[in-house]
Order: structure tokens, then sequence, then C-alpha cells
């Protein structure tokens, strides 16, 4: 029988507090709806999902992982995610890869992912104070496929300062991401006011921005090509800028790389597009370490955001936080659970095994991990581990 004996890390609790460190999640679980009939039913549905996310938890990227991980995870864990016990056996049991399959691929994605961003955004902002700022973007599953014979695609909006991802939704085969800021933001619990979204210049549109004000969200955009009479308004605008003195510059050192960034900002009253309250212009620069300039490049920058919500510094912050989703969320996923590779193709099954992905991420983000390779690789090396990371 496998053994109870708990990480260095769990040894020095209290040990009558064990049971309860799951306590919270399950409870979250259970508000997702059982698909299945009562008849022959062995597993609870809550008991599978958090055993998946166990499983993943540990590094497992597909069902036939999940199973494996899910066949060794030790008695007193299983015990606490509520596995049935068999009396003949004297043992708890753990679900198959078969259940686990079947569980994902038709659960319901939407609620499925509603609980769970909801869980996660109120344990990301439980002591939170000031504004909060997300990112919205998206992303392609490249190795699943939909029945219309077209890659799987998921639009998400990710907390910038802990990386926890609030909110997803499904981008349908007929349409792209632009068309669905309106059901993301549907989903996502914010305070008016309070709240500010950052996005990629695909995402520079009148509509969006109607939209997100009207939903008491502030905006900062990107502005591109595909906005041609809005980048030429903000291009010329900003020439001037550029005579100035930056309002904020900073510099930093990594990988034999100087990397310097100078802002400018300034605001108007008279640009054509809903809501615009001050336009900005980050430069950056790349040298080597002897100096000599590698690149240059310019992004320009609209925002609903005003007065000392809108300082260099601020603006300058929320581009650059907004850029590492890709590093933060969506290379993560591919490299820790090789997302891209994995085939899963039948029902809800991409979505779901992503919304397992993005709940085990957040859950690591929300204990201050920043090495999730490394720490996938702790938990596998003893699975009750799991635990410190699921208390919440």
């Amino acid at each position: 029988m496998p053994s109870c004996q708990t990480g260095a890390a769990l040894s020095n609790g209290p040990d009558q507090a064990a049971d309860q460190k799951a306590t919270r999640l399950l409870e979250m679980l259970r508000q997702v709806n059982d698909f299945r009939a009562d008849r022959g039913k062995i597993y609870e549905l809550p008991f599978v999902l958090a055993v998946a996310l166990v499983a993943t938890l540990t590094g497992a990227a597909g069902y036939r992982e999940i199973g494996r991980r899910a066949a060794d995870l030790p008695q007193c864990l299983l015990a606490q995610l509520g596995a049935p016990y068999d009396h003949f056996t004297a043992a708890f049991y753990a679900p198959g890869e078969s259940t686990i399959r079947d569980v994902l691929t038709h659960v319901d994605a939407d609620l499925l992912d509603l609980v769970t961003c909801a869980w996660i955004h109120e344990c990301a902002t439980r002591d939170h104070d000031g504004d909060l700022v997300i990112a919205l973007d998206g992303k392609v599953l490249r190795g699943a496929w939909t029945d219309e014979n077209k890659q799987v695609r998921l639009f998400a909006a990710m907390t910038h300062d802990k990386g926890a991802v609030v909110a997803q939704t499904l981008v349908p085969d007929d349409t792209n991401e632009i068309t669905q800021v309106a059901g993301l933001v549907k989903n996502l619990r914010h305070t008016r006011g309070r709240t500010i979204a950052t996005a990629d210049a695909a995402h520079t549109q009148f509509r969006t921005a109607i939209l997100l004000r009207k939903s008491g969200i502030d905006y900062v955009l990107n502005v591109k090509g595909n906005q041609p009479k809005l980048y030429r308004d903000v291009f010329g605008r900003c020439l001037k800028l550029l005579q100035e003195t930056p309002g904020h510059e900073e510099e930093e050192r990594s990988h034999g790389r100087i990397r310097r960034w100078a802002v400018w900002t300034t605001a108007v009253t008279d640009l054509r597009f809903p809501f615009a309250r001050t336009i900005a212009v980050i430069r950056r620069d790349e040298f080597d370490l002897e100096g000599n300039r590698l690149t240059k490049e310019y992004a320009f920058i609209v925002t609903s955001l005003r007065g000392n919500r809108a300082t260099p510094a601020a603006i300058h912050t929320h581009v650059r936080l907004h850029w590492g989703i890709e590093n933060r969320l969506h290379y993560i996923r591919d490299t820790a659970w090789r997302e891209d590779a994995c085939r899963a193709s039948t029902g809800n099954g991409p979505r779901n095994l992503a919304t397992i992905r993005n709940l085990a991420l957040s859950l690591l983000r929300l204990h201050g991990v920043r090495k999730v390779k490394e720490t996938l690789e702790y938990i596998a090396g003893d699975r009750h581990r799991a635990l410190q990371f699921m208390v919440t």
C-alpha cells in the first residue's frame, strides 16, 4: 500500500489540519453539474476532477498520463479527495484512464470554466487593494481539432500581478476572438471603475472599447496598422512628444543584452476613438554589452485611463506585463504540459484539459511559484505535496 508520509514542506504544519486542505477546492468543484446517471456511478464528479487536477500538478499532460498518475496516488491523498472505499480490499481506489477521459470529454466546459475561474478570481483578489489589471489574449491548441477540421482556439483573461487565469471561453470556428470579448467580460467578476483590461492591436476596435467602458472596465490597447486612421492620428501626435524628455525611463540587463525603455504620454480629448483619454509612445532600444544598438522599436498606445492612473510609469507597466501573458501562460502550458502536442480532440476534452491546466497553473501562481516545471517535478516526487498548493 502506498505510503502516507507527506513531503518535508508539509510536515511542519499541524496534522489535524491535513483533512481540510482540499475542502474549499472540492466545494468549488461540487458546483459543476454531473452529466452521468446515478445508476452504476462509482466516483463522484468532484473527486474525478480533483484527481485530474492532482495528476496535472505532477506534470501529466493527457488522458493516459493522468490515468497513470492517478493510479499511483497515495491512499491518504485519495481519502482526502473523497475516494470511495472498498471494504473487501481495505483500500481507497482511483478512477482509471477511461473514466477520466469520459468525464473530461463530456462535462460542461462552459460551466467548468465559469466555476473554476470565478473561484481563482476570488482567491487572487481576496486581499487585493487597488486596480485589478487583466490581460486578454487568445491561444490556439495546435494539436486539437474540431469537428469542422479547424484547430481549437481559446480566449482567456489573466491577472497581471499573479498570473492567474480568471476567465476563459471557446472561440467558435466561424468567428475570431474579437467577437468573444463580450462573453468573456460577462463571466468576469470585476469592480466597476477599478478594473483595467490590456489587449493587443487586434482588439483595438470601436466596439471593444465601447463594450469595455460600458462594463466599467478601462482599456489599454496597442495601435497598429489594422486601424490606419487611428494609427496615423496617434503617430502624428506622438512625433511631437518624441522631441521632449521621456516621462519614464527604465533599463535592464539579461541574456547578454541591455534593454532600455522610454515612455511619453499626453492627454487627449478629441481623438476619434471611444473614451480615449490618453495616448502614449514607448520606445524600446536593445544594445549588446559593448553598447552597440541592435534594435529600436516603437509601440503606440491608446487608453481610457487618465491623470494619476495614466502616468508614463503606469502605462509602461501595463504594456510590459501584458506582453508577459505569452511567457506566463501560453508558453508555460506548452512547455510544462506539452499542450500543443496533446492530440485530445473529442467533445469538450481539449478545452477541459486546458481548464484543468489553467487551474493547476493558477494555484501555483497564487503560492508564489515562479519555476513551474521544477515545481511539477517536486510534486511528482511525492504526490501528497500537491495538497500544499491546493490550500487557498
